[in-house]
């Protein structure tokens, strides 16, 4: 059976990674999920950025120093040739997943504070339900502490590269596993499926390892060229 697409950062062909539009472009593809990564401005607002800063009009900005109506004001720099590309509110990322019928993969950034992590699930639990939502990071705590606060009733994988040290941890707190595509081993894979836990593998760009990996057995890929129909 293949294994089910991940859009990595919407479908940024056209558009900037983690826009509104690559957001909208990837939820129009055979995607099974779209992922993001999320932030919290200076006045508590989470929005979808992959890094930790802004780059508009060639300067750097902090996203923990701005507040989230400055930052919808700022056009984000590209190569993509997107014009007046901006953040997007983190509300608007999970609408258009509900929208489109695809599932929420959300990448918890750095290590925020419990109070606000509580909250930040609970408000996705209201909005979309958390069957039907991912958690991921590469961090450990936010994600051990949501599993003991929240059970097994909320979907997570432990983000891994190269501190596989950490296998241990995930499959202890029971988290299906995204692991790098280069990383993973049959002996892991064989490892958490022994425990009834998934394999996500990412970036998976390239054609011969898609079919490696779709031969191996993995449950997901996340990419930023394939679907589906790849």
């Amino acid at each position: 059976m293949k294994p089910l697409a991940i859009a990595h950062r919407g479908y940024h062909k056209k558009y900037f990674e983690n826009t509104k539009e690559a957001f909208i472009e990837a939820g129009k593809m055979d995607f099974y999920g779209i992922e993001t990564d999320i932030h919290l401005t200076k006045d508590l607002r989470w929005v979808t950025h992959h890094n930790d800063d802004i780059i508009s009009g060639g300067k750097h900005y902090f996203i923990k120093d701005l507040t989230y109506e400055q930052i919808m004001q700022m056009h984000l720099d590209n190569d993509q040739g997107h014009e007046n590309a901006t953040v997007c509110p983190f509300e608007q990322y999970l609408r258009v997943c509900k929208d489109s019928g695809k599932r929420p993969i959300i990448e918890i950034k750095n290590s925020p504070k419990w109070k606000y992590l509580k909250k930040l699930v609970k408000e996705v639990d209201k909005q979309i339900g958390l069957k039907n939502v991912t958690f991921i990071g590469f961090y450990p705590w936010p994600l051990g502490k949501i599993r003991l606060s929240f059970g097994r009733k909320v979907h997570l994988q432990h983000l891994i590269e190269e501190h596989t040290e950490l296998l241990g941890y995930a499959r202890f707190f029971k988290m299906d596993l995204d692991i790098r595509d280069k990383v993973l081993t049959e002996k892991i894979l064989k490892k958490f499926h022994k425990k009834k836990l998934k394999v996500n593998c990412w970036t998976v760009d390239d054609k011969d390892m898609l079919r490696k990996l779709e031969d191996m057995g993995v449950d997901y890929i996340t990419s930023n060229v394939f679907d589906q129909n790849a």
